[in-house]
């Protein structure tokens, strides 16, 4: 006989219309569902939830293992464009999401030769994400960027052996981008100008050999981990409730915008995928469904869970 599948969701954007602000704007369903759910707290990242789900040990340092998923065998770390804000006695960091070709590229080419003593080179993966690769790779620890959105960075910066030259360097971007003339055009534009890099990505990973049989989303970080784990990797449009096969499967929605049509897009995914995944589970046709919400949680039914009657 086949094994029944068992499904995870992932569904980042989530948590903050989990709060108790907000609940009363979440479909009648979808609430009814989680109250009849086995719920355990979580507040990791969601790069740090969606990296656990495909390794073989924990991740428990402050740091991920994301340069080496960027650059597959190459001595790397992670060097993203960045704007730190000056809020009192405190430096803020924010990513930057929307820089052009043009603008990056000049951004580089100004920061490159300040790597050169480091023997580095400073590398795109994508518009916005960064890396810089190594000869050696030096002796500090470091902290994940997405865990330092919006917070303070006084306690996240290089510490280790190398880490006077690392704060240096830092020091040294940030100077050499002040008043670059892409920073004052973004400026003039209402955009945030990008005044540092932050590295990050060195911790060690171990991919696990049989995480998922199957995945869909369209996440580029999904995408490296499944290619990483050697795991069938698809759109999230090809996926139907009623063509599921069996094993492990994973389900990756898009991020959940609060500043675009939020409530639309939450009714929609509780229909099209939520619901129809709770039918299932009442007729016994999948074993296990999880919903996992990065920053806030994970919820868990059995087939018995959606027969309570509360």
């Amino acid at each position: 006989m086949a094994e029944k599948p068992s499904v995870t969701i992932i569904w980042p954007g989530l948590a903050t219309a989990m709060q108790e602000i907000n609940q009363s704007l979440l479909p009648e369903e979808l609430k009814k569902l989680l109250k009849k759910a086995h719920f355990t707290a979580n507040y990791y990242t969601f790069e740090k939830v969606l990296i656990q789900l495909f390794s073989a040990k924990p991740l428990t340092g402050a740091d991920l293992p994301t340069a080496t998923l960027r650059n597959p065998g190459q001595l790397s770390l992670c060097a993203d464009p960045c704007y730190l804000h000056a809020d009192r006695d405190r430096l803020l960091l924010f990513s930057i999401n929307d820089l052009t070709m043009e603008e990056g590229t000049q951004i580089r080419e100004c920061i490159q030769p300040l790597l050169n003593d480091f023997d580095a080179q400073l590398v795109p993966n994508d518009l916005n994400h960064w890396s810089i690769w190594l000869e050696n790779m030096p002796d500090i620890s470091l902290t994940a960027l997405p865990s330092l959105i919006g917070k303070s960075v006084a306690s996240a910066l290089p510490s280790g052996q190398e880490q006077n030259a690392w704060l240096r360097l830092n020091n040294e971007i940030q100077m050499a981008l002040f008043e670059h003339p892409v920073n004052q055009q973004r400026q003039s534009a209402g955009k945030l100008p990008v005044n540092s890099l932050w590295f990050w990505g060195k911790e060690d990973w171990q991919p696990s050999a049989n995480a998922w049989d199957q995945v869909y989303g369209d996440s580029a970080l999904l995408k490296l981990l499944s290619s990483a784990c050697s795991v069938s990797f698809n759109s999230l449009s090809e996926w139907k409730p009623d063509q599921l096969e069996g094993g492990k499967q994973l389900l990756l929605l898009p991020e959940l915008d609060l500043q675009n049509d939020w409530q639309q897009r939450l009714q929609l995914a509780t229909k099209q995928q939520i619901l129809p995944l709770k039918q299932k589970l009442r007729r016994y046709q999948i074993h296990q469904l999880r919903l996992i919400i990065p920053q806030h949680g994970q919820y868990q039914w059995r087939c018995w869970d959606v027969w309570k009657p509360w």
